[in-house]
């Protein structure tokens, strides 16, 4: 399994705030740049859990994949998305409050194995650790910038 990290701080959004953008199905399209589409297909909140599919946009020759699997949470503290299909990936996001707002972070882990056998071992595992990379970045720069724009929003509602 290939897994990336990356953290950020978001000042001045609390990790409650956060957590309901990031566990809304409707509004991770907006946060998550590839995500295009998200079906719930059931809820257990007694077990903080639920069945997703999420469509991801790849472009080219592959266009939006399907992509299903288990949602969990911890709320406010805790995000996890473990797929499936069409090969095992986990993203989670952890969030903590820090003295000006939340510090978040999320690691991504992807297992090419299933997919590929014995020829996972030929894919350069830098080259995916990058794209893993710019996939959490971008996202939790989108994150960041989505969360400011709410807060700058909801102060100029409130004034």
């Amino acid at each position: 399994m290939i897994t990336v990290t990356r953290r950020t701080s978001i000042e001045g959004v609390t990790p409650e705030a956060i957590f309901a953008a990031l566990s809304d199905p409707q509004r991770i399209g907006e946060l998550l740049p590839r995500v295009q589409k998200v079906e719930l297909l059931n809820r257990d909140e007694a077990a903080r859990r639920a069945t997703l599919v999420t469509y991801m946009g790849l472009g080219g020759i592959f266009g939006a994949v399907r992509c299903e699997g288990e949602l969990t949470w911890a709320e406010p503290r805790e995000i996890c998305f473990q797929v499936r299909s069409p090969l095992p990936v986990e993203t989670r996001w952890t969030l903590t409050a820090d003295v000006n707002g939340t510090d978040l972070q999320a690691s991504m882990g992807i297992d090419l194995e299933p997919m590929l056998g014995p020829f996972a071992s030929f894919v350069p595992a830098q080259q995916v650790s990058e794209m893993l990379a710019a996939e959490l970045e971008a996202a939790l720069g989108a994150v960041a910038a989505r969360m400011g724009e709410r807060e700058l929003l909801e102060q100029a509602v409130a004034a």
